[in-house]
C-alpha cells in the first residue's frame, strides 16, 4: 500500500528537547530556536527533565501547534508518536540518541538534524506511519524484541559508537547466563511455537501484518555468533532466523510469566500474556523536502 501525502508546510511549531538522549548536542533548545527564527510565529520549546518526558508532550501538544518537533533518541520519539497519534499535528523526528532508528525508518534515511531543519523550512510532505501495539499497552515503531536477544540491545549500540571491545564483552557476558526456549508464542487459531527470542518489527512494506523474527540457536555458542551477526547486518541477514509475517501473535513466558521487552531500544518488563497488532495509520509524520 503506497502511504498517502500531502503537501505541508510547518506551521505553528512545538518542540520538544530531550537533553539527555546520546546523541543530543548541549544547547539545543538554542540552537533550534535559531534555526525558525524565520517562521511567522515563534516556536515553543519544551526541553525534558529526568523523567518529565511525557508531560511534557503533553504540554507541547496543547500550544496546538501544526508541526511537532520532537528532538532525542528513539525512546524520546516514541514517546511524542504515540501522544500525537493520528488525531495530533503532524510530528517531525529529529535525531538525537544513538542509535536512531526510528527517525531514519520514518523519513527514509539517515540524516543529521541541521540538514532535516533546514530541508522542512522549504516545505515537505505529511504521510501516516504505521506502529505496532501491545494491546493494552505501549505502541512502538520499529522493533519490539523480547527474551534472550534483550541482551544484546547495549551490545548493539557499544557497536555503533565503534566501541568494538566493549560489544565484545557484553556479548561474552551474555553468553554465560543460561539459554531456554521459554518463549510460547501463537498467531489466534494457529499452533503453538517455541522460542529462544522473539522479534516483531513494523516493516512499512508489509500493511496489516506483523514481521516475527523468530530465534533458537543450538547453544550458546550459536547464541553468539548470531548475536555477532545481527550487531553487524541487522537481524535480516543473520543465519538461524525464521522470519514469518502475521496478523496477531500472543506470547507467553513459559518460566515466570514475566519478560524482558526492548521496545525501539527502550528495555523493561513485562508481564505475559502479551498481545501484539499492528496499526496501519498510527501517526503522521512530517517528511521534509530534501530534494
Amino acid at each position: 500500500m503506497t502511504p498517502t501525502y500531502v503537501l505541508s508546510r510547518l506551521g505553528r511549531v512545538s518542540c520538544v528537547i530531550n537533553p539527555l538522549s546520546g546523541s543530543t548536542p548541549e544547547g539545543a533548545a538554542d540552537l533550534i530556536r535559531e534555526k525558525l527564527s524565520g517562521l511567522p510565529d515563534d516556536p515553543r520549546i519544551h526541553v525534558a527533565g529526568e523523567g518529565e518526558l511525557p508531560l511534557l508532550v503533553e504540554q507541547a501538544l496543547a500550544d496546538e501547534p501544526d508541526t511537532l518537533i520532537a528532538w532525542g533518541g528513539d525512546g524520546t520519539l516514541a514517546c511524542a508518536l504515540s501522544h500525537a497519534g493520528m488525531t495530533g499535528p503532524a510530528v517531525l523526528p529529529l535525531p538525537g540518541g544513538t542509535m536512531n532508528m526510528l527517525p531514519t525508518r520514518a523519513l527514509g534515511g539517515d540524516h543529521d538534524w541541521e540538514t532535516l531543519v533546514e530541508a522542512a523550512l522549504r516545505g515537505g510532505r505529511v504521510r501516516p506511519m504505521p506502529c505496532g501495539e501491545i494491546i493494552g499497552g505501549p505502541r512502538f515503531f520499529v522493533a519490539a524484541m523480547l527474551g534472550d536477544m534483550t541482551r544484546f540491545t547495549n551490545s548493539r549500540e557499544a557497536l555503533r559508537e565503534g566501541k568494538l571491545l566493549e560489544a565484545a564483552e557484553i556479548v561474552h557476558d551474555s553468553t554465560a547466563l543460561a539459554l531456554k526456549s521459554n518463549l510460547e508464542w501463537s498467531a489466534p487459531g494457529a499452533p503453538k511455537r517455541t522460542s529462544t527470542a522473539l522479534t516483531v518489527n513494523i516493516n512499512p512494506d508489509t500493511p496489516g501484518k506483523l514481521e516475527i523474527a523468530s530465534v533458537d540457536p543450538q547453544g550458546l555458542l550459536d547464541l553468539a555468533r548470531i548475536g555477532i551477526e545481527m550487531l553487524v547486518d541487522g537481524w535480516r541477514n543473520a543465519d538461524d532466523v525464521d522470519l514469518v509475517r502475521m496478523d496477531e501473535i500472543e506470547v507467553h513466558h513459559l518460566d515466570k510469566g514475566r519478560v524482558n521487552v526492548t521496545l525501539d531500544g527502550e528495555l523493561r518488563e513485562m508481564e505475559t500474556p502479551l498481545r501484539f497488532c499492528r496499526v496501519d495509520a498510527a501517526v503522521k509524520i512530517f517528511v521534509p523536502d530534501l530534494s
